[in-house]
């Protein structure tokens, strides 16, 4: 037994640093910068160039912006009066390049820290590809708080794939590290108190079913139904591999990240307890959905043993190269179809919707297709309880 217990601790460290070393390319870990400041990208220390300010509408007669950190700068109306930030994107996204380079971001917010206007920076892009790129992308920014920006994924624009990416990369780096800074100094969970207890409860009745009444079918079918419906759509609560980076890259507040800090504690201990893939079974929404649709009286395609061991070494192979991708910094963006987040349907981008809809229709003839063969979350977590080769 204690080797077991120190072969799964060996497993869970193993892990961490696979997330560690991939979310280093982003510039820093756990919060911290991994550059000195002398070394990484960082605005002017007065002002934003004055082509910024007159693009963000912040005119010299109007306006007085005095600077708060390395990356932000607190707007003064005429009045003297508090009407906003401006943030830069630079020294969270040292490391975010475009076609030709740098593409770094000033992004301004009023003081309900709502987006109201953005632009970019000095860059050496191709004007027309860029233009192309920021137009195609900003609107989806627009008007959205710095919370709801954070689950916004907009799509690449065509024609100019490399600058939309760096572009929404600036965009999401900026905007989660922002939005983390106001709810912490707020000291309240980011989903707010009523839907982080509807969390927890779910979580609650998800262990408990599993140690005492896995075999009554009907309470498993509530658990999952409340998985879907409260963690899924309601509150917008799942792990994914973009999740976990982030974590691992600029921290996490225990009190504003709640929810998600407790689900993911939920997901490492149950395997000490005897409860392995308990996340995958019940308490992942897409695990859940899919295994609720495989109830339905459709045919199955039924998968026998030596198929099942190859979706298993599948799942296994593209999680090991996706990873080695994110180590070499060149497959970041596949994390953004990540289907999970396709339950915040209103800001989820069209193309994780419509791959969500091709695994969930799939799931009705063959269950959980994507959990066997191809979510890099479940192999990570089969990984961090040290069970995948044992098994195979």
């Amino acid at each position: 037994m204690p080797s077991h217990f120190a072969s799964r601790l060996l497993s869970l460290a193993l892990v961490f640093l696979m997330l560690c070393a991939a979310a280093a390319w982003s510039g820093s870990l756990l919060g911290r910068p991994l550059q000195s400041s002398a070394d990484s990208p960082t605005p002017a220390d007065s002002l934003p160039p004055a082509d910024v300010l007159a693009r963000l509408s912040l005119t010299a007669d109007d306006f007085r912006l005095e600077k708060t950190d390395s990356a932000a700068w607190e707007v003064f109306d005429a009045e003297g009066e508090v009407a906003g930030y401006v943030f830069a994107s630079a020294p969270y996204a040292p490391n975010t390049e475009g076609f030709a380079g740098p593409t770094p971001l000033f992004i301004r917010v009023d003081s309900d820290l709502r987006i109201v206007a953005s632009t970019v920076g000095e860059n050496e892009e191709t004007p027309d590809f860029l233009k192309t790129a920021f137009s195609g992308i900003a609107p989806a920014f627009q008007g959205k708080t710095l919370a709801e920006a954070t689950a916004v994924q907009p799509d690449a624009v065509s024609g100019a794939t490399y600058t939309s990416h760096a572009l929404i990369e600036n965009y999401r780096l900026t905007l989660s590290a922002r939005a983390a800074s106001a709810a912490s100094s707020q000291r309240t969970p980011a989903l707010g108190w009523i839907r982080t207890a509807a969390v927890l409860a779910t979580l609650l009745l998800g262990v408990v079913v599993s140690f005492r009444f896995r075999r009554v079918r009907w309470l498993t079918t509530v658990v999952r139904l409340l998985n879907v419906g409260v963690l899924g759509f309601w509150c917008g609560q799942f792990l994914s591999l973009t999740q976990l980076r982030d974590w691992v890259a600029h921290g996490l507040d225990p009190v504003v990240s709640l929810a998600g800090l407790v689900l993911l504690l939920v997901a490492l201990l149950m395997p000490f307890l005897g409860r392995p893939h308990h996340y995958c079974h019940f308490i992942c929404p897409l695990g859940s959905a899919q295994a609720l649709l495989a109830q339905l009286p459709f045919p199955k395609i039924r998968v026998g043993q030596k198929t099942a061991l190859f979706f298993s070494r599948l799942r296994l192979v593209l999680f090991a190269a996706l990873m080695v991708g994110l180590w070499a910094g060149v497959a970041v963006d596949i994390l953004d179809l990540e289907p999970f987040s396709a339950f915040q349907f209103h800001v989820a981008a069209p193309v994780v919707m419509i791959l969500c809809g091709v695994i969930l229709f799939i799931s009705c003839f063959v269950p959980r297709l994507w959990c066997r063969a191809l979510c890099p979350l479940g192999e990570l977590l089969t990984l961090a309880e040290g069970s995948r080769f044992k098994k195979n």
